[in-house]
């Protein structure tokens, strides 16, 4: 079978859609990504050893303004590539995760006739897979509440393709900071790839208000936040109780949802669905300005299920964080169920599912 991946721009479209590849791959099926050059599509590929074909696309901005006109030409331009590309590799079907690096490639997927599923992370779906869900032979979702969205398309609840690093690791060690004391538990603190500064500045300040608990921190800041918020940290005297990272490779993270009592985060879905795999419930500060609201969407459905709070970012503050924390630690019958629950919203066969969804449409 011939299989051609696409979606991206960021990581929570290019991961899902790397993982489908290399289980297509494992397979014995020829597997191709096309995706865009801006995006972190060519060195996720490279990584993987998957065959890779990037175009000129870019977000398609307000055409009032000679950005959106410039991206517009861009996108018009992929689509001609993207076409061509398709009638070589003639592939049997193609599975996208949306983004703006897709809509070309699905675009033309379309007028082709290639049949396509469309996977849609977020609770509130994303405007290029609204677009392009009239052709699909089906959309596959995370979130359950996402059906809604897709009245006229076959919907499954796939769940989320986890990157294989985390969900086969080996879930029983945690080795990243030697200096932690094994009894107290861990509060871990990440605000995505990017970093977010609203969540940085709270933790920090928090974990200053909560030096006598027995409270332990492991902070992911972001690469671009990095230094600033280190800084912070050093003038606070609180370093004992404190490690700060910019970021974790895929094993060191495995290893951190492992050893965390619990996780203070953004409410991305992919986020999300790594948490439920690792049955930590968390403390949801949903991004403000995402698309539809999808982040705050997200929140509230795990939330709804017992397996997080959630705090709107208008309301965070040092006080409300620490008794959120507290809430999970000192109750250990509430902790308990939320992972119940975590474990039956998780979808550990995600991937092979997709896998088999594909082989019928094709």
């Amino acid at each position: 079978m011939k299989l051609v991946v696409t979606g991206g721009g960021t990581g929570g479209h290019v991961f899902p859609a790397l993982e489908v590849a290399r289980l297509g791959r494992d397979e014995g099926w020829d597997v191709t990504y096309l995706g865009s050059l801006r995006g972190q599509e060519a060195s996720a590929c490279d990584k993987a050893r998957i065959p890779f074909q990037g175009f000129p696309s870019a977000p398609l901005h307000s055409l009032r303004s000679l950005r959106g006109w410039k991206s517009l030409s861009q996108l018009l331009r992929a689509s001609r590539l993207a076409t061509a590309k398709l009638k070589s590799l003639a592939p049997d079907a193609i599975f996208s995760t949306g983004g703006y690096a897709s809509a070309p490639v699905v675009h033309a997927a379309g007028r082709l006739r290639i049949p396509y599923i469309l996977h849609e992370q977020n609770s509130i779906p994303g405007r290029t897979n609204l677009m392009l869900a009239r052709r699909a032979e089906g959309v596959a979702t995370v979130f359950e509440s996402t059906r809604a969205s897709f009245p006229q398309n076959v919907v499954r609840r796939t769940g989320m393709p986890i990157r294989r690093e985390l969900r086969d690791s080996e879930q029983g060690r945690f080795g990243i900071v030697s200096t932690f004391t094994a009894s107290d538990p861990i509060v871990l603190v990440m605000g995505g790839s990017q970093g977010a500064a609203a969540l940085n500045d709270v933790a920090l300040a928090t974990a200053l208000r909560m030096v006598r608990h027995p409270v332990q921190w492991l902070h992911l800041t972001g690469v671009s936040h990095y230094e600033s918020t280190m800084k912070s940290l050093r003038s606070m005297g609180i370093a004992s109780k404190y490690e700060m990272r910019s970021y974790l490779e895929a094993d060191e993270m495995a290893s951190a949802y492992f050893g965390c009592k619990l996780a203070v985060c953004r409410s991305g879905a992919g986020t999300i669905a790594e948490l439920a795999a690792f049955r930590r419930p968390s403390i949801l500060v949903p991004f403000p300005h995402s698309f539809g609201q999808h982040q705050t969407a997200n929140a509230r459905e795990i939330a709804d299920l017992g397996g997080a709070l959630v705090v709107d970012q208008e309301n965070l503050d040092p006080g409300t964080l620490e008794s959120r924390i507290l809430l999970w630690v000192n109750d250990p019958d509430q902790y308990a169920s939320a992972q119940d629950a975590l474990a039956k919203w998780d979808r550990p066969q995600a991937g092979a599912d997709l896998v088999d969804w594909l082989t019928e449409v094709r």
